[in-house]
């Protein structure tokens, strides 16, 4: 290792090389990284949606949840079954063990759920599939005084003009209950017109309906027969036949019920500020950026809320982009401050240029990270983010004992490049294990199983390559650029300003010398010839 730090060391077009390419993929990288609020987690996980309406939270319990976990519970492979029943819902999770994947039991769940023969009468198709994880950016409020209906057709059709937008793909409408249209059936119009409320029940289940009537070949080609019947509007339901006499007059719908074209009964609604609220919510999917895909939404509202009908308001609420772009901001400050800092300390007590390149230290290590990070395919998070906040104030720490002994050992030898490759051999092996010794620390976590594998991966993906950068840069790229230095005195400054900073730093760095020769040095002297009490004192 002596041999490659003296090659460095002496050869100041590597070292610099070196530094070059470490700069140059960090900030090219830097700017290709995706941005989101979270990694996206891959779940091993199925789930199993069922909706048997209008029954109570025990009988969906009882009739659906327990009959899929008993359908389920031998099938090799699975980990753990959790159901959950709703009024008018079931929805059960099947989490697959670690060796195991989705495509390799979701046709075994199907064929078990569709063999149950003892599921209660009108449940809907169970719907089976993968859990996809979704990381919501921000909601589109769309409230004011106006009817539920005009208010959704808004949301539907701000949710069509945001898919069109090249940056977004996944929105989807909140606070808004499902069309529906509910046919209520006089009792005492039945009775009048000899009918039950099988005869309604079946007749519009038959004449509501498309049906194909084949083809027709004739010269001109073949034609298409097909009878459209399916209504899809109130008034459409209205007109339906029920009863046809010989003369030709017929009874319709509209003359034995009330059909009613709104909403489903739902008990949640939305509000905000005290009026209806639709909300139209955009999930970050893909490689999509973050910060890009809330850009294009408030775009897309600041455009179109002024042309909005009078007394109904579009606005962003919960913007997640917000908290990345404050931990963005927070990492920034925190290392602005910190380079400014380490820069101050080390100018007070070493030489000016000296405290440049050991500062430098810092970024460098940080490039070098989000390089290694854009080729593993990762992203910049909130975790990851964190981890460079956690690991901020550790990178430098190894630059200033390699800096520091270098100045030490110019001083004393007088020497320029012997003194940089003896100072940085000296502190090697301390500051090389002070760095992996944090490395082991956080290890562990690229192995932690489950679904929180990829969560706790982030911060060891960020944290190691920079502690590695900053090792490399430590005892590879500071040498060469600390080795010229002469310890020389500095010359006669030629104007007031040199000379009143001349004095300022050789007023310091004499108090700093005074106070390690006459206070820590006697102090250190007693503590090691008196050491069975000062392990004594630190155990108490």
């Amino acid at each position: 290792m002596k041999g490659i730090i003296c090659w460095f060391a002496r050869n100041g077009v590597a070292a610099n090389l070196l530094l070059a390419v470490i700069a140059a993929a960090g900030l090219f990288t830097v700017g290709n990284l995706k941005q989101e609020i979270l990694p996206d987690i891959h779940l091993d996980a199925i789930s199993v949606g069922i909706e048997y309406r209008g029954a109570a939270p025990e009988e969906v319990e009882q009739g659906v949840c327990v009959r899929v976990e008993e359908a389920l519970q031998d099938l090799e492979g699975i980990k753990r079954i959790s159901s959950r029943a709703t009024e008018g819902n079931a929805s059960v999770t099947i989490e697959l063990n670690s060796n195991y994947e989705v495509r390799d039991l979701l046709a075994d769940v199907k064929t078990r759920i569709d063999a149950i023969d003892t599921f209660p009468e009108g449940i809907e198709k169970p719907v089976i599939g993968g859990v996809v994880s979704r990381i919501p950016i921000l909601n589109v409020a769309i409230a004011g005084k106006a009817d539920l209906a005009v208010l959704k057709r808004l949301g539907e059709r701000t949710k069509d003009d945001l898919l069109a937008l090249p940056e977004i793909s996944q929105v989807e409408i909140l606070s808004a209950p499902q069309y529906e249209i509910s046919i209520e059936v006089s009792e005492e119009a039945l009775r009048r017109w000899g009918l039950t409320f099988d005869d309604v029940a079946n007749a519009v289940r038959q004449h509501s309906v498309d049906l194909p009537g084949g083809s027709i070949k004739t010269e001109l080609g073949e034609v298409l027969l097909r009878t459209q019947g399916q209504a899809y509007s109130g008034a459409e339901y209205e007109q339906l036949p029920l009863l046809a006499h010989p003369d030709g007059a017929y009874i319709v719908l509209s003359d034995v019920a009330t059909v009613i074209d709104g909403f489903e009964d739902v008990a949640v609604s939305g509000m905000l500020d005290g009026q209806p609220k639709v909300g139209v919510k955009v999930y970050l999917v893909g490689d999509q950026n973050i910060i890009d895909v809330a850009k294009a939404v408030k775009g897309y509202v600041a455009r179109t809320a002024p042309a909005l009908p009078e007394g109904i308001d579009m606005i962003i609420w919960s913007d997640n982009s917000i908290m990345l772009e404050s931990r963005i901001s927070l990492l920034l400050e925190n290392a602005i401050s910190g380079l400014a800092l380490v820069f101050v300390v080390l100018s007070l007590f070493l030489r000016l240029r000296m405290a440049f390149w050991v500062t430098l230290g810092i970024p460098i290590s940080f490039l070098g990270a989000i390089a290694v990070m854009g080729l593993m395919g990762q992203s910049l998070n909130m975790l990851s983010l964190f981890s460079f906040i956690l690991v901020l104030g550790i990178v430098v720490d190894d630059a200033v004992v390699v800096g520091e002994n270098i100045h030490s050992q110019q001083l004393r030898t007088g020497k320029t490049i012997s003194a940089a490759v003896r100072g940085t051999v000296q502190v090697l092996v301390p500051v090389t294990f002070g760095v992996l010794t944090t490395m082991a620390a956080f290890a562990p976590m690229l192995f932690v199983p489950g679904v929180m594998g990829p969560v706790m991966i982030q911060f060891p993906l960020t944290i190691l390559p920079a502690l590695f950068f900053s090792l490399v840069e430590c005892n590879l790229i500071l040498p060469r650029h600390l080795a010229h230095f002469k310890p020389t005195a500095p010359a006669i400054a030629k104007n007031a300003l040199q000379r009143t900073s001349d004095a300022f730093f050789a007023v310091v760095s004499s108090a700093m010398q005074w106070s390690i020769q006459s206070l820590y040095r006697p102090v250190i002297r007693k503590v090691v010839q008196w050491r069975y009490a000062t392990v004594a004192i630190g155990i108490s």
